[in-house]
């Protein structure tokens, strides 16, 4: 996978760990992306995370994983 996935563990409501096996660790980064639950109400409640600049939300850490695992 050459993507990079970017993780903000205070707001996406997942964190790097839960991503291994599924994202190799040199392309997980972690660290606010600017799409803070505070901001984006919408957002409450979700698992999202950065995707090449792109956001990929889900409604539930394990469907994140799973759309993770199935775009690598």
């Amino acid at each position: 996978m050459s993507c990079q996935v970017r993780i903000c563990k205070k707001c996406s409501g997942i964190a790097s760990k839960d991503l291994k096996g599924v994202v190799e660790k040199r392309h997980r980064k972690t660290g606010c992306f600017g799409v803070c639950a505070k901001k984006h109400p919408e957002l409450k409640g979700k698992s999202y995370v950065k995707v090449d600049g792109e956001l990929m939300v889900r409604d539930s850490k394990k469907k994140l994983v799973r759309a993770l695992a199935e775009a690598v």
